[in-house]
């Protein structure tokens, strides 16, 4: 079978994309209130990252034929300026690490190195 011919029978099991609101987080699942209902949803995110989604934080819900997944959040604000091509990772807006495009690493919050706390 052709590459085309799988694609468009893949696209046919997608039965919808959808917004919805974040009700209940714990576990890799999430409740949310979405513009089809309500229901429980898989947490998807990029290998080698794991979050659970802040109460009432905005999620893109695909529903497919066996499962439904949230693939992602909406992002509240760029409270780190960041620049195309960089990235932020943060826990709240005391906690981050910043990689820029200019080779830099920026570290905030409590360091620890294999348990034990970094003095700077």
């Amino acid at each position: 079978m052709k590459i085309s011919g799988k694609l468009v029978r893949n696209r046919q099991k997608a039965k919808s994309c959808t917004a919805g609101r974040i009700q209940n987080s714990a576990d890799r699942r999430i409740s949310a209130a979405a513009v089809n209902g309500k229901g429980q949803f898989s947490i998807v995110s990029p290998w080698g990252f794991e979050y659970i989604p802040d109460l009432n934080d905005d999620a893109v819900i695909i529903s497919g034929d066996s499962e439904r997944m949230c693939i992602g959040v909406k992002q509240k604000n760029n409270y780190y300026n960041i620049e195309p091509g960089e990235v932020v990772i943060h826990s709240d807006l005391d906690t981050f690490i910043h990689i820029t495009n200019d080779g830099k690493i920026y570290l905030n919050g409590d360091i620890y190195v294999n348990g034990q706390r970094l003095e700077v």
